[in-house]
């Protein structure tokens, strides 16, 4: 067998194997809720928050998890992050390294609240993508 049919052969073998592997994470798929919030890569509960108790049982429960990644991209406008209950950086953000498990995310433009909700980020990390349409 020629060497450029085995790598051809090869590479197809690839290609299937990685088109057939099941996806990882919480939620793969986009999801949306009706103020327009779309979250993928996590879950979402929309309108629910943590209290102190819980935000702390949360961070001792998932602190040797593998970091997950946040974006928060925003459709127009101007906005400021909370998480946790603590201003992380004027949308949009990228890439700001965050724990498994729930958080508390909050939108703001001023007193306006653009969204406000817990992500529920699975242990094995990710990428996760907050779509704002202000």
């Amino acid at each position: 067998m020629k060497p450029s049919t085995m790598l051809t052969g090869c590479a197809a073998l690839f290609a299937v194997l990685l088109a057939s592997s099941p996806a990882t994470g919480l939620a793969a798929a986009e999801v949306c809720d009706e103020q327009g919030v779309c979250v993928e890569g996590a879950g979402w509960a929309s309108g629910q928050t943590l209290d102190d108790k819980a935000r702390a049982r949360e961070a001792t429960r998932n602190r040797k998890g593998k970091h997950a990644t946040l974006t928060v991209e925003l459709g127009g406008g101007r906005a400021s992050v909370f998480l946790d209950g603590v201003w992380v950086a004027p949308a949009p953000i990228n890439y700001v390294p965050l724990k498994p498990g729930k958080h508390d995310l909050e939108i703001r433009d001023g007193q306006r609240v653009l969204a406000r909700g817990v992500l529920e980020i699975g242990k094995q990390g990710g990428d996760v993508t907050v779509k704002i349409r202000a």
